[in-house]
């Protein structure tokens, strides 16, 4: 009997309507009360095409403000379309209609802003403060096709630019309802559930006729007065409205069986049944007597999340249980021995009849109780298995979390010992392959950018000392190849550039003392006054001291003129500045050679000589010994060399870096030679 007390649904059917796929888990706490869970969706939701237009719209979510969400199956098939083009760069602040909405979000990995904590409705979300001034914002809204227009209507009258994105719409199941008729009629189903004013209007088709009475007379469980105030209108006499939720039809399913138990009855001519009472229950005490959750746009909506209970809780109830129990059992104890002091005292007894039927209220009253207690005790269960259950996800994926983040640290330390282990595992000869390698890479790079021939054969031999250190057998072609490069690089003969610039710069010390072609004023000088050997030197004067006059003024006239004979026409005498700068651009295009030179730029260095030649020629006394000194010294200067092609000595590099085959190499041609040759065969023998 305790097994039969504590299964509050048992030996009763209860019809569930939810929609296709997301009744499961009402059924099976139906079947957890005792009581048999018979499936028939009414309804299935299904997915608008991807190239509707409420999937895109949903497509592209720049400048949208907020993101509402009006249900579970709004989030499921809203993130389906979403993602179909790829993840937002940014979201837009996201709000639910309420908390299994939000719960859906998050499990979908969304950041949830914004959702009411009571009355999980169109309604509740509009009296939340966020929503009080939208003026301008963009507001987009995912639900399915239909629905209330509350929530759109106030949020334009508050100056919101609202938009629709219906991604899925409920249609009627097909299925076979003759099944369902034949349990009506074998009075299999003893409670109905319906989630939703639709679902309810297609029940009403399908029980039609001699079954509809029956229908409207049997308890109905529904989410939300708008639909109870529905059913009502529609004749069902014994309705039960509750908030959104598994848990909360549960024990209004419960409430229900406990107001339809038959309870015995005495009058005057023995015992009778109680009837049904019909009428409209409430729920529990601690049940709030109004609650409007319905889905604002005409689907079930989900209920608050249930508070957390303690397992004390849970034994407290066990114990209220007993009790009641106690208590019940006294009260049958109580009739029965009522009973035998009535069939002895037969009908004179009157007194002790109503005494019985006061009893019988009472019992009436106690299991009135006890099947509240029963809601309590099935909505506290069902709470606590939500709990575990969601614990058990939790440390489900923190468990996965932690074992890949375990599983890449194992994998990054097994990596640094590898690392580690290669570095210890590094011979002596493998340091000095090593550092051979590094000089060969630093004499390339020296020999290509800067020309030093002397500090890349340092390198190349410290390189080949490494190598023959190393003891490697791998290393002989290396050093082949090595020696064939040092070899070609000692032949390489480099222009003595500092010397050359040196030769340069002492040619133009002398330009100041070279003869210019044309005439120039600077030959006349005044005549200084002659020393004291001069004058010692002088004739001495004579009595006609007119005729020594004129001998010396034609001796200082004859220092002034100079005779020179020349094929060439002279077309001016030059003044100071003029020959001053015949003399600075001569010097400049000298300088202009020494910097090729220093550049290592043998088409310039050479081009300018040739300007340095023809400007000499062209201005300067061709004719004079120290002109021709200097022409003969700047055609030396243009026969130097100073750009010489540098050899490839890159191959030892390269094979350097592919010591691994050598050594694979050395290591056959080892075993080949390493191996005995066969004997010769004697002469005559046959192999």
């Amino acid at each position: 009997m305790a097994e039969g007390v504590l299964k509050p649904l048992a030996g009763l059917g209860v019809l569930v309507t939810r929609p296709q796929g997301q009744g499961e888990n009402l059924s099976e706490l139906i079947e957890a009360a005792g009581g048999r869970a018979i499936r028939f969706p009414l309804l299935e939701i299904v997915p608008v095409p991807l190239d509707a237009e409420g999937p895109r719209t949903l497509a592209d979510l720049a400048g949208c403000d907020w993101l509402v969400f009006v249900s579970s199956n709004a989030v499921r098939h809203g993130l389906a379309c979403i993602r179909s083009v790829g993840e937002p760069a940014a979201w837009p602040k996201v709000a639910a209609i309420g908390q299994a909405t939000a719960d859906e979000l998050e499990r979908q990995g969304v950041e949830v802003d914004l959702a009411p904590k009571q009355q999980f409705n169109s309604e509740a979300l509009l009296a939340l403060p966020e929503f009080a001034d939208v003026t301008g914002q963009r507001i987009l809204i995912v639900r399915g096709a239909g629905g209330r227009e509350v929530l759109a209507d106030t949020l334009k009258a508050r100056g919101a630019e609202v938009t629709y994105a219906e991604v899925y719409r409920r249609a009627a199941s097909q299925v076979d309802p003759a099944p369902l008729l034949e349990r009506w009629r074998s009075g299999e189903i003893d409670l109905v559930t319906v989630t939703s004013g639709e679902a309810l209007d297609i029940l009403e088709q399908i029980v039609v006729g001699d079954h509809s009475g029956q229908l409207r007379s049997t308890p109905l469980a529904v989410i939300g007065e708008r639909i109870a105030q529905k059913a009502r209108g529609l004749g069902y006499a014994n309705v039960m409205a509750v908030e959104a939720g598994d848990e909360s039809l549960l024990a209004a399913v419960i409430a229900l069986a406990g107001n339809r138990r038959e309870v015995p009855n005495h009058s005057e001519n023995g015992d009778t049944a109680l009837v049904d009472e019909e009428k409209e229950v409430t729920l529990p005490a601690d049940q709030p007597d109004e609650i409007t959750a319905t889905d604002a746009y005409g689907e079930s909506q989900e209920a608050p999340p249930a508070p957390k209970k303690s397992r004390v809780g849970a034994w407290v109830g066990y114990m209220i249980l007993l009790l009641v129990f106690a208590l019940a059992g006294g009260g049958f104890f109580i009739l029965n021995e009522l009973r035998t002091k009535q069939e002895g005292l037969g009908s004179g007894l009157d007194k002790g009849d109503r005494q019985m039927q006061e009893l019988l209220h009472q019992i009436s009253g106690f299991q009135t109780e006890l099947a509240a207690l029963h809601s309590q005790f099935a909505t506290l269960q069902s709470q606590v298995t939500t709990e575990d259950t969601k614990f058990e996800r939790q440390i489900g994926e923190q468990g996965s979390t932690f074992g890949e983040r375990l599983d890449s640290t194992k994998n990054e330390l097994a990596a640094s010992i590898e690392h580690i282990q290669r570095q210890m595992n590094k011979t002596r000869g493998d340091m000095m392959v090593a550092d051979a390698e590094y000089l060969l890479g630093i004499a390339n790079q020296k020999l290509h950018l800067t020309g030093d021939v002397k500090a890349v054969l340092a390198a190349l031999a410290a390189a080949d000392q490494r190598l023959h250190d190393s003891g490697d057998p791998g290393v002989f072609k290396v050093r082949e190849a090595l020696a064939e490069e040092i070899n070609q690089l000692e032949e390489v003969k480099i222009a003595d550039v500092v010397g050359l610039s040196a030769q340069i710069l002492a040619l133009e010390s002398v330009v100041r003392d070279l003869p210019l072609f044309l005439p120039h004023t600077d030959k006349g000088k005044a005549k200084v006054e002659a020393g004291p050997d001069e004058k010692a030197q002088q004739p001495p004067a004579t009595e006609d001291g007119g005729a020594g006059l004129l001998d010396s003024a034609l001796s200082d006239f004859k220092g002034l003129v100079t005779v020179r004979r020349t094929d060439r026409p002279v077309q001016a005498v030059l003044v100071p500045e003029e020959v001053e700068a015949l003399r600075q651009v001569l010097l400049l295009r000298m300088e202009i050679t020494r910097l090729a030179l220093l550049r290592g730029d043998d088409g310039l260095y050479k081009s300018s000589l040739d300007s340095v030649l023809s400007w000499l020629n062209e201005h300067f006394d061709a004719e004079a010994a120290a002109t021709k000194d200097l022409v003969a010294e700047l055609v030396d200067l243009k026969a130097q060399q100073i750009a010489v092609p540098f050899p490839d000595i890159s191959k030892s590099l390269t094979l350097l870096r592919n010591i691994e085959k050598l050594r694979l190499e050395a290591e056959e041609k080892g075993k080949s030679q390493a191996q005995p040759q066969p004997a010769a065969a004697p002469e005559g023998t046959q192999p």
